[in-house]
């Protein structure tokens, strides 16, 4: 019983369902923020979100079937900069390199002190990407879940060219409509040198012309989420091993992405 009491969440003997968790987090600051955990068993998906301090919204989709990462950020705007509204941005990712338990395993999961303040047991480190294209037509053709999750983004859907060759083509498809779906960002903002007569692309922290085009980099920190599954011996006489709980972990993520105008990259650097 004691190894029980110290299983954050426990995983539990039922058939699987959709499951909503609400959990307390703390984050790298020593703030208690809230994240909010879907599983879909029959999509095959699992959504985590939450709201930083900022206002930042964070909504990270995993779709399992078709391996898509979706990473949505809904950023508020700066008044005194004369940012009105918000912006939706979308990272796309192979999502092999995910590592959220699967959802029928999720809707397993039961919270236990659902008011206990939560710390991951892992620090996953830092991951960065920089994209190169705009997904476009990319994302309906690679995940109808990732598609719906990233709408609201429209044209600021962005992913890794090279993740193109990862994805396994869709009946009907092949390799080329991965591609052909895409648009890559202009070929001088890809290299630190000048290509094409242009000079190379500046980063937006040092450029002071809004008019102009640059890379943004924008960090997004996931302090607590369900990153693998834990094992329990059996009883002695038996000696199998069960699932009695989870393994959390913490990751920041940190993208770099071309904009044509310096005012896009509104109140991150």
């Amino acid at each position: 019983m004691e190894l029980f009491k110290t299983v954050v969440l426990l995983y539990v003997l039922a058939q699987p369902t959709n499951l909503q968790l609400l959990i307390n987090v703390k984050n790298q600051g020593g703030d208690v923020m809230q994240e909010n955990i879907t599983a879909n068993v029959s999509e095959d998906t699992v959504t985590l979100e939450f709201q930083r301090l900022d206002g930042v919204y964070v909504s990270q989709l995993v779709d399992f079937t078709n391996e898509v990462e979706a990473m949505k950020v809904v950023i508020p705007g700066e008044e005194e900069l004369g940012q009105t509204g918000y912006q939706t941005l979308c990272f796309l990712s192979h999502a092999a390199q995910a590592d959220f338990i699967a959802p029928d395993a999720m809707a397993k999961l039961r919270q236990k002190n659902p008011g206990t303040v939560r710390v991951a047991e892992e620090d996953k480190g830092w991951r960065q990407t920089t994209a190169s294209a705009w997904a476009g037509r990319a994302t309906r053709l690679l995940s109808a879940a990732a598609a719906a999750h990233c709408a609201a983004a429209r044209d600021r859907v962005y992913l890794r060219a090279a993740d193109l060759t990862r994805w396994a083509p869709r009946p009907g498809m092949d390799q080329s409509s991965y591609m052909s779906a895409v648009t890559p960002f202009p070929a001088h903002a890809l290299s630190s040198d000048a290509a094409d007569g242009k000079q190379a692309v500046a980063a937006c922290v040092t450029e002071t012309d809004m008019g102009k085009e640059c890379i943004c980099h924008l960090e997004i920190c996931v302090n607590w989420y369900p990153c693998g599954l834990k094992y329990c011996k059996g009883k002695p006489q038996g000696g199998l091993s069960y699932r009695c709980g989870i393994k959390t972990c913490h990751r920041c993520y940190r993208y770099h992405f071309y904009v044509r105008r310096r005012d896009a990259c509104y109140n991150y650097t």
